[in-house]
């Protein structure tokens, strides 16, 4: 067992691993916490790959492994970005898609265990998870910042093209709540279990399909497969860092003090 200070890092089977995030009381996304939540993944590949996970000798457990996030709050899985990184010059570029990125193409199977409910990029953190299961009980899905007056981020658009048809995408963006039988119905989760099922129903999918990993390609079969996804943020990155060999990034800051 692992203790950080906004999640910990479990091994509830030898060939799963358990994050919960605890970050009271909304498990609201910070710089802090997804530091974190990068090196509890670095930890959780090593940990794999220790045990066999895409080595030549898989070890007695065939090399098996899922991941498995979830919340020890009552009533949230997360509540979305901290307010506190809104203006920080450079965070979804440098910080939160990154970490999005590099669990989107985690070499293990990965399930978001939805436990509470899954706001703006909260919901965005359980999309980039292989799959889905969501509480019966209390807990919902949403992208809320049509209703708060904010754009959404571009890299938010993005992961929300990659899982959604037209319809479903439209209703989110215009901040639909979306309800457990409806985000099965869409294809949005893969499934609804009991309060108390979630994370056993989290563990039966890993085992199941974690099962099929350990030769390696999951995380590069990913990769492949998410390319047009990362290519916008690089040419972003490049683009910006032109702007600032240029000059031009701090001509555009000087007018704006005028």
């Amino acid at each position: 067992m692992s203790d950080k200070a906004n999640m910990t890092l479990t091994r509830p089977t030898e060939t799963v691993w358990q994050i919960n995030l605890q970050a009271p009381p909304d498990n609201r996304l910070t710089i802090e916490f997804l530091t974190e939540l990068s090196a509890t993944l670095d930890q959780v590949e090593a940990e794999w790959r220790k045990s066999g996970g895409g080595e030549d000798d898989k070890g007695k457990n065939n090399g098996a492994g899922a991941l498995i996030i979830t919340s020890s709050l009552p009533k949230f899985f997360s509540n979305g970005l901290s307010p506190t990184v809104l203006g920080v010059p450079g965070f979804f570029e440098s910080v939160f898609d990154p970490v999005m990125y590099r669990l989107l193409t985690f070499p293990l199977v990965t399930i978001a265990a939805v436990n509470g409910h899954a706001f703006a990029g909260g919901m965005i953190l359980a999309f980039c998870c292989d799959y889905r299961v969501i509480s019966s009980g209390k807990a919902m899905m949403s992208m809320n910042e049509i209703f708060l007056g904010l754009p959404m981020p571009n890299s938010f658009a993005t992961w929300l093209r990659m899982r959604l048809p037209y319809q479903a995408l439209r209703e989110t963006m215009l901040g639909k709540r979306w309800f457990q039988k409806e985000l099965l119905a869409a294809g949005m989760v893969d499934e609804i279990a009991e309060p108390d099922q979630v994370v056993p129903k989290a563990i039966e999918i890993g085992t199941r399909e974690g099962a099929k990993v350990g030769g390696g390609s999951w995380g590069a079969i990913k990769v492949s497969h998410q390319r047009q996804i990362w290519r916008p943020f690089m040419e972003a990155d490049a683009f910006w860092a032109r702007m600032e060999r240029e000059g031009v990034a701090a001509k555009f800051a000087e007018k704006a003090k005028l």
